[in-house]
């Protein structure tokens, strides 16, 4: 394992952190430029959402064997020509006259994203240890949360003047690539054991429940944000409300920026709580905010719980991330952190059908009533379990 070293000392740490800037560009820069793209292509609003679904899907399928394949042959190979693919095949859509070609693009750039996303918080597993690499990772999702906030501002902006002009700035994958290919170390542990496949680690006497319990988790998580926070909280904020698209981001952006907040503190969680009390915690005050705003009768009220959604999600997101570097073997890293992207895609992907799905049954408002009770009982349930067991799983050892 490499030496500590300082952030200022670390100019790949700074690579590692535009990388996640890079990533998470993919939807957040977008989603605000669909109805320019769907009237620039005379399409209907189902195809003009398919540039978000051609994105994610991918990465539910392709990350495993890209992570496998960055435990092989290196990080740093899997991940600069991630970030030039993702660069390219993103600002080549201005190119096309085919919508069609134009998701097959997005469905590339998406694979792309996929191995960023995984091979960023896998590197700060491999050069960093003990409180630096737990500081580090909740330094990552707060600029995860950070994009996540900012882009959909910079994204709807863009698309007023073009709604080519937010996917030109997928060139910053290529920009950010060029620093890393001389400043991002590969870690001295990975590509060393070919003998020892993934397979023989699963099936060996290694327990994989902490794994399962947190690949849960992290499904969990990403259904609740992608299904309730960003799908079905929109729809009531403007039919209940009737907020315009303007004061909906705004309000959309005050959970990034608790979580952002919150993630910065993952350390000092840490010595306070075990991983899964806090991921529990964050489930529980999840779910408390997603029944406020279904009762809410006042834009404060749903403030309010709009900062719990970000405290639920700072609590459990980043958490999840570093309890699996420090459970993962470092010759498997990348391949366990690449379940964990493609784990996350799949909620991303299912979330918002799903939520969509129940609405139309019972209404907005009931479906994030049920929602947010199912996020409570899951949080509190494992609270109490932990509580109640003498010598309870841990999920991460410090």
């Amino acid at each position: 394992m490499k030496r500590l070293r300082t952030l200022q000392e670390s100019p790949a740490t700074t690579v590692i952190f535009a990388s996640t800037l890079v990533a998470v560009m993919g939807v957040s820069l977008i989603s605000p430029a669909l109805p320019a793209v769907q009237d620039a292509w005379n399409i209907t609003e189902a195809q003009a959402s398919l540039l978000l679904s051609a994105f994610t899907l991918p990465g539910v399928f392709l990350t495993v064997p890209i992570g496998m394949v960055a435990d092989r042959i290196g990080r740093k190979r899997i991940l600069i020509p991630s970030l030039v693919v993702f660069g390219l095949s993103g600002s080549a859509i201005v190119l096309l006259s085919n919508f069609e070609a134009i998701l097959a693009l997005r469905a590339v750039q998406g694979a792309a994203s996929s191995a960023i996303a995984t091979l960023t918080v896998t590197l700060l597993g491999d050069l960093f240890t003990g409180e630096k690499r737990r500081t580090l990772i909740g330094m990552n999702a707060a600029i995860l949360a950070v994009g996540a906030a900012g882009y959909p501002l910079l994204g709807g902006g863009l698309a007023t003047l073009s709604w080519m002009a937010p996917f030109v700035c997928f060139l910053l994958g290529v920009v950010v690539a060029l620093p890393g290919i001389v400043f991002l170390e590969e870690p001295s542990d990975t590509g060393t054991d070919a003998d020892t496949s993934i397979h023989d680690f699963v099936t060996g006497p290694t327990s994989m429940r902490p794994y399962l319990v947190l690949y849960t988790a992290i499904f969990g998580i990403f259904l609740l944000l992608y299904g309730a926070q960003l799908t079905v909280v929109p729809f009531i904020l403007a039919n209940s409300y009737q907020y315009s698209s303007g004061v909906i981001g705004l309000l959309l952006g005050l959970p990034a920026v608790m979580m952002g907040l919150t993630a910065m503190q993952g350390d000092r969680l840490l010595r306070s709580f075990s991983s899964f009390q806090s991921i529990a915690l964050g489930f529980t005050s999840y779910g408390i905010g997603l029944v406020m705003v279904s009762v809410a009768d006042s834009v404060y009220v749903v403030a309010g719980a709009l900062l719990l959604f970000g405290l639920g999600q700072g609590l459990a997101e980043p958490i999840t991330d570093t309890a699996l570097n420090e459970l993962a073997p470092d010759e498997f890293r990348g391949s366990i952190m690449s379940i964990r992207t493609s784990v996350l895609r799949l909620g991303t992907t299912v979330g918002p059908p799903l939520f969509v799905g129940v609405a139309t049954l019972v209404g907005y408002t009931r479906t994030l009533l049920v929602g947010g009770f199912a996020a409570l009982l899951v949080g509190l349930g494992w609270l109490v379990v932990r509580s109640t067991r003498t010598r309870p799983v841990a999920l991460s050892e410090r």
